[in-house]
């Protein structure tokens, strides 16, 4: 598993430097003034690792090195002469170049025009609302644009080494402020109520894609639950007989049986029980007793096991929410159908996706993402997450991100103006500060361009 380590910036905007140490497992948090660059640096972490060459030819900057766990680096110099830019790609082994480097001069720089039912999701995949079905970047440049379809292995054919250096997973950077962007069309079988007087073909809230994944990884775990349960059933009498002079003692197999009780009424509280719940346990046992009883808690768990990893998301999804709901007398309720729904408590109604506040609905947004779309071992850019947040959900934002961050195994970089979002972890920050240059205030009045504004460029 290959994690970045470091990022360095040279040029940005023509005159700015940065060097931002990246940690694996704990979020790193980018802070600094307006004009800086926080969300050019996030937006160059995607561009380079995605890869995306027409990003990486666009953004104002001369050159940016990436290093990763595994004591390697990609190193991008980006020129510009005249009307050209070319991009020179270089793939690093502590320090030194690894082979041949890549020279890229005929970046495409045209958007692409996808049909209606293409819709792209926040990690640069698509998905194909026909079929509910993700289908990767590369395969929608082939399928839909011709004349964009040199695929990264011919690209980079004579540069292997740089080829090696892209995330398997292409990073997710996630704009805050475009979180809950409006899509065209919702895919069939999605949860009706996230997309209320929205009927097919007419734009819809992206917030219900989000939550569509969980109606469809349910629906997966659900259907292994099922497939393990039907090869128990063929084989349970052949494995009672094979256990009939096993030695089970009462005592661990009561407390086994426990454990898988505990384990059941869990799965049932997210909508993810599968079948009765285990018979009661015998005031009195018997040998034979004991022995077919181990081998049937043996089926229950094997039957519960493929569920188990989607309700550890849901638990967490749903806690986290709900602290924050019950603020409005809400909470989250799984329907039996797999679909995360949304509940007053006063009345005990249903409560419309569209009727949550919008810092309510980011939240949910943001956490679905990143628990039910987002591939494992990902690298996630997030950019000022305290927008449209209540001030409590800024202090618990880190711990809450962190907590995602384990279950889902990804690795988060993000940028922030706000305190409470840091929370006092000020030993998570990496600060951008701005270079001693002719752009820069230095305290006698004079600035060389007192109305340039990086961020706008």
């Amino acid at each position: 598993m290959r994690r970045v380590t470091s990022v360095r910036v040279e040029g940005l905007f023509g005159h700015l430097s940065h060097e931002i140490s990246v940690r694996a497992s704990t979020p790193t948090i980018l802070t600094g003034p307006n004009g800086t660059g926080k969300t050019h640096v996030l937006t160059l972490l995607r561009a380079a690792l995605a890869p995306d060459l027409k990003t990486l030819a666009k953004l104002p900057y001369r050159e940016v090195e990436i290093g990763f766990s595994d004591g390697r680096q990609l190193l991008i110099v980006r020129a510009v002469n005249k009307d050209e830019t070319e991009l020179t790609l270089t793939a690093l082994k502590n320090k030194k170049a690894e082979g041949r480097s890549a020279k890229i001069r005929d970046v495409e720089l045209e958007d692409p025009e996808l049909p209606d039912h293409i819709i792209a999701l926040a990690d640069g995949r698509f998905l194909d609302v026909r079929g509910d079905r993700v289908i990767s970047s590369d395969f929608v440049r082939r399928r839909y644009n011709p004349k964009l379809s040199v695929s990264l292995g011919d690209r980079f054919r004579g540069s292997p080494a740089v080829l090696k250096m892209f995330s398997e997973h292409a990073p997710i950077l996630i704009d805050t402020k475009r979180l809950d962007m409006t899509l065209p069309r919702h895919p069939s079988g999605a949860d009706p109520d996230a997309y209320r007087g929205s009927p097919r073909n007419v734009a819809t809230s992206s917030i219900g894609r989000y939550i569509d994944q969980i109606r469809v990884q349910v629906n997966d775990a659900r259907r292994d639950s099922v497939l393990a349960t039907q090869s128990a059933d063929l084989s349970f009498a052949a494995r009672a007989l094979a256990a009939a002079s096993d030695t089970v003692k009462e005592g661990p197999l009561h407390q086994r049986y426990d454990e898988i009780v505990d384990r059941y009424e869990d799965l049932a509280r997210n909508g993810l029980a599968i079948g009765e719940a285990p018979l009661s346990f015998p005031e009195k046992t018997t040998p034979t007793v004991r022995r077919i009883l181990n081998v049937f808690l043996d089926d229950w768990e094997r039957r519960l096991k493929p569920l188990l990893p989607v309700n550890e998301k849901i638990k967490a999804l749903r806690e986290i929410l709900d602290t924050k709901l019950a603020q409005s007398g809400k909470r989250t309720v799984m329907a039996t159908k797999g679909q995360l729904t949304f509940q007053s408590f006063a009345t005990g109604q249903r409560v419309r996706v569209s009727s949550l506040s919008s810092g309510e609905q980011h939240l949910v947004a943001l956490f679905t993402l990143l628990l039910f779309t987002a591939e494992r071992d990902s690298l996630v850019l997030i950019d000022e997450p305290e927008i449209s947040m209540h001030a409590a959900w800024k202090h618990a934002f880190l711990d809450d991100i962190s907590r995602v961050a384990l279950l889902a195994d990804l690795q988060v970089v993000l940028a922030t103006h706000s305190t409470a979002i840091i929370n006092g972890q000020w030993d998570l920050t990496e600060e951008l500060a701005f270079s001693d240059s002719p752009y820069v205030f230095h305290g006698d009045g004079t600035a060389d361009d007192s109305s340039l504004d990086p961020d706008e460029i």
